[in-house]
């Protein structure tokens, strides 16, 4: 077995207290320059790591402040701008906030939201700055559209991400399964009557997601020969009525399912339509569970609530940087019955 480098030993070898390696590694400035180099490189030499929270423990003692202050988890919003991930446009976005937010607070822990893209900031400046108010634990919020992964100092930290899965990007990512989601939505409405579906997102959902909301849906007619499927509509944004019109007009779907399904109502009344006498409507993102939408409820308070404690048992045991392989844990989606599909008296498939 190795054996434990401790603070003693780099004082040793470094020729100083352990005061000043306690300090050299914290970046005090009352070290000089080359003498916390020196040392953190003797440190970083043997392995040493310095463990987060007895560092803190330890500072606070010192300091004489009474023992109440938390420790931080960054919030990292990748949208671009700073309210982005607060008032993002999807619910269980926000919900993911949310989850975070509790889940820290009832581990004891602090979560405060660092805007990515502040005053134009570089990544790697961003990241001195979390380095430099001893953060060691972050969660990066879902990416901002056609936005890159953050090219974090990724040393610095443990992080997980609140994204799909980033092939560029190895650290664990907490999400929907997708996938599993749109085939509830088929297997739902299949057992109501319905057999002519339709699939509606947005353009970057296919690429985003790896066309995982697609593949359910083939899966869906492999598992359910009956099922007749129409070609999917990819739309630029959810109020284009003109797409959405000359889609079902051509296809002739018995039942809608989308994640952009609560935005549809008014354009189908528009079209002379209502749910779901005249057409079913599933969603693939309900806001909430009992509403009127029927649909999948993907419950983005868990799945950033999962990415909290990911997190904290990453960052107790000092797992920073990019693992060597990618780990995903997906939330499977509970369904909400709503409103907005019947019992087909006879599908029209059979």
């Amino acid at each position: 077995m190795p054996k434990t480098v401790t603070m003693k030993t780099v004082a040793q070898l470094s020729k100083v207290t352990e005061a000043t390696v306690s300090m050299s590694l914290a970046n005090n400035p009352r070290i000089p320059q080359k003498t916390r180099e020196r040392i953190q490189a003797i440190a970083d030499k043997l392995g040493y790591r310095t463990h987060p929270y007895v560092s803190a423990l330890l500072r606070m003692r010192r300091q004489g402040r009474a023992q109440v202050e938390r420790p931080i988890l960054a919030m990292v919003n990748a949208f671009r701008r700073a309210d982005g991930w607060r008032n993002a446009q999807g619910p269980t976005v926000r919900q993911m906030r949310d989850g975070v937010m509790e889940r820290a607070a009832l581990r004891g822990y602090q979560a405060q939201e660092f805007w990515l893209h502040q005053d134009g900031m570089s990544p790697e400046r961003f990241s001195e700055v979390l380095r430099t108010r001893s953060i060691h634990g972050v969660v990066i919020s879902p990416l901002a559209e056609g936005a890159p992964p953050p090219k974090l100092k990724w040393d610095y930290f443990a992080a997980v991400s609140l994204s799909v899965p980033l092939p560029a990007l190895t650290i664990p990512t907490i999400c929907n399964d997708h996938f599993s989601s749109s085939l509830l939505a088929a297997r739902e409405c299949y057992a109501l009557g319905y057999r002519r579906m339709g699939l509606v997102i947005r353009e970057m959902h296919r690429e985003r997601f790896d066309a995982r909301w697609e593949g359910g849906m083939h899966a869906a007619k492999l598992l359910m020969p009956r099922i007749t499927q129409t070609r999917t509509l990819l739309m630029r944004d959810w109020d284009d009525e003109a797409a959405l019109s000359a889609w079902m007009k051509k296809e002739q779907p018995e039942v809608i399912i989308s994640p952009g399904a609560e935005w549809f109502p008014p354009l189908l009344q528009k079209m002379g339509l209502g749910t779901p006498n005249d057409i079913g409507l599933a969603g693939l993102s309900c806001s909430q569970m009992g509403h009127e939408c029927s649909g999948v409820f993907q419950n983005g308070n868990l799945i950033g609530a999962t990415a909290v404690d990911t997190l904290i048992s990453m960052v107790e045991r000092f797992e920073h940087g990019l693992p060597a392989q990618a780990m995903t844990i997906m939330i499977e989606s509970t369904w909400n019955p709503g409103k907005t599909l019947r019992t087909m008296a006879t599908p029209l498939a059979d």
